[in-house]
């Protein structure tokens, strides 16, 4: 087994090329882990008040509906004394410093236009860089540990800082990067908070990055409150190897890779053989709507991360986590707990803009439609699929309601660690295992129709104590593409350390994804759209779509479990399905219509 196990690792990352997905990034680590995470604070607990506002920022604040919210803009007006919020930040003097951000379109024209910009030539930023001057890389920078000192603990005025905008809604206070004269990007990250212990941004919008709108890195304490992040070319909140995090109430959308991305989060349970739920997580994302993004949601190492009471709809793939890029901290991936989630119609196909003769996202980026809404898909998934686990362990997805995704309601597969860089023998097996899907609900759509998913688990039969109980699905019968007649309990658990080789070699093709070099890897059938399901019904309101000519699965006879034909092939038909996968025609899509 174990050698079977190599042989398809190694064939695995034979085929594996640097994976779009991973960010360009300094090294990284953890923080400490004893912070905390920031509550809010008003203007009579700060320390000092500082508050930054445009010129049209009076005829705005007139236009607010609410006359206590009116009341307190004009208030803060008569204190404003900055144009630009890196003005303000660098204006900070003393530690739990709050800036209010007055309703207005933010460019922040100094960072665009600084003389210390002139000697970057591109590559990975260094923290001392990101301190001397960074605006190499971002329209706003606050960062928040000396160079002096070996350690990444925050220790300047910029600790526990609260940035906050005062419209009536979140885009009321805008902040866009955009394009250069030249038609090429003007800054990776609109705001970087880096080190920047017990950061509170609040109540803003961020679009038009080169990578993210907002990014925080190596910071043990952060909450990110009622924030649009939305029209980047890769990811609308990053964090990444960071604790205590807080996202809620956001809203990301039109983002070329995922919507919300919490890579390499603390690997605060990586001890621990049980699983969610715990006592203690590394972020927690709630009330959040992430919508019309490449992916909704996606983490690689998206350790210990609680994500509860969010829509996930609209996207390529909903949530995704996987254990794929070698360098991350906290491989392979463990310990998310989703629930009480609504993952629903990720259906959304943005390949077409990528693939064909000229497509869209061949242009200069100001060219692409970007602020229209056009996505730039930056990672390969499989279109149709609500929930992806990509080698992970001790996750548990229980109590969501997952309908309508046309390929699959939730997937599972092996990720050998010869794909991350660990040749080891151990590390072939170390994921997925001990994985748990308790009490979803399938394919019930709100109003009471039924919308099934195309498969409901898709998985390649590997691991150890995965398991499904207590599922719901609206036809009556929980569909899976299980090559065992039942699905594991919880009290049983998975036994196969090493699962199928052909489905595994299914996978192979859609690694040489590039969305400039290899946009439609032949023998790829991820970045095809699915049909919709057979016994689809459409919502009240809502266009019917033409049914699947091709049934999903047949179904058991109950409980979770559905039959499928044959038993487990040799791991060696893998190199003959990649063989066949190969020689599959190429195919040409249509752009996604981005006023979708």
């Amino acid at each position: 087994m174990r050698r079977a196990a190599l042989f398809l690792a190694g064939l695995m990352l034979a085929l594996t090329p640097t994976v779009a997905h991973a960010h360009e990034e300094r090294a990284s680590q953890f923080p400490p882990g004893n912070g905390h995470t920031p509550t809010y604070r008003t203007a009579a607990q700060a320390a000092d008040v500082l508050v930054v506002c445009k010129p049209d920022t009076a005829s705005l604040v007139a236009r607010i509906a609410d006359p206590a919210l009116r009341a307190r803009n004009e208030q803060l007006l008569k204190r404003c004394g900055f144009a630009h919020l890196q003005a303000a930040v660098d204006a900070v003097r003393v530690r739990r410093t709050n800036i209010y951000v007055l309703p207005g379109h933010y460019r922040e024209e100094p960072s665009l236009s600084a003389p210390c910009t002139k000697s970057y030539a591109g590559g990975i930023v260094t923290y001392e860089q990101v301190v001397s001057c960074g605006e190499i890389v971002d329209l706003v920078t606050i960062a928040g540990d000396s160079v002096t000192d070996p350690d990444i603990v925050c220790d300047n005025q910029l600790c526990d800082l609260q940035i906050e905008g005062t419209g009536a809604a979140p885009t009321d206070v805008l902040f866009t990067a955009g394009f250069r004269a030249d038609g090429d990007w003007a800054k990776h990250n609109v705001l970087k908070a880096d080190r920047a212990d017990g950061i509170y941004l609040k109540n803003m919008g961020f679009e038009l990055a080169k990578e993210n709108a907002v990014y925080v890195h190596e910071t043990d304490g952060y909450v990110i409150d009622n924030v649009v992040a939305r029209n980047n070319d890769l990811y609308g909140i990053l964090t990444f190897t960071s604790d205590h995090g807080l996202i809620k109430n956001c809203e990301t959308h039109h983002n070329g890779d995922s919507g919300i991305y919490p890579g390499s989060a603390a690997d605060v349970n990586a001890a621990s053989t049980q699983p969610p739920p715990l006592t203690r997580w590394s972020v927690e994302i709630t009330g959040c709507n992430t919508h019309h993004n490449a992916l909704g949601f996606s983490g690689t190492a998206g350790n210990s991360v609680y994500f509860h009471d969010n829509r996930v709809h609209d996207n390529g793939a909903g949530y995704v986590t996987d254990s794929f890029v070698g360098g991350h901290p906290g491989m392979p991936q463990d310990h998310a707990w989703l629930e009480d989630n609504d993952i629903y119609s990720n259906n959304t196909n943005y390949y077409g803009n990528v693939q064909g003769s000229s497509p869209p996202c061949s242009r200069r980026p100001a060219a692409v439609g970007y602020e229209k809404g056009m996505v730039c898909p930056s990672f390969q998934v499989p279109v149709g699929t609500g929930i992806l686990i990509a080698g992970g362990n001790y996750n548990l997805i229980r109590n969501n309601r997952i309908y309508d995704n046309w390929r699959n309601g939730a997937m599972l597969f092996w990720v050998p660690g010869a794909i991350r860089g660990d040749m080891t023998a151990s590390g072939q097996l170390d994921t997925s295992n001990h994985n748990r899907y308790i009490g979803n609900r399938l394919g019930f759509h709100p109003a009471g129709v039924t919308q099934p998913n195309g498969t409901d688990f898709w998985w390649d039969d590997q691991g150890l104590g995965n398991c499904w109980e207590g599922n719901v699905a609206a036809t009556g019968q929980v569909t899976t593409n299980a090559v065992v007649p039942v699905l594991p309990t919880c009290a049983v658990g998975s036994i196969l350390p090493a699962g199928s080789g052909a489905k595994s070699a299914t996978l192979l093709p859609c690694s040489m994804y590039n969305r400039n070099s290899e946009p439609d890897p032949p023998g790829c059938d991820w970045l095809d759209s699915p049909a919709p399901p057979r016994g689809r019904q459409a919502a009240p309101g809502e266009p019917i779509v033409a049914a699947a000519a091709v049934t999903a699965p047949t179904q058991s006879t109950g409980g979770d479990a559905l039959p499928a034909t044959g038993g487990t092939p040799p791991v060696l038909l893998a190199g003959v399905v990649l063989v066949a996968g190969l020689l599959v025609y190429r195919r040409v899509r249509r752009p996604v219509d981005p006023s979708r």
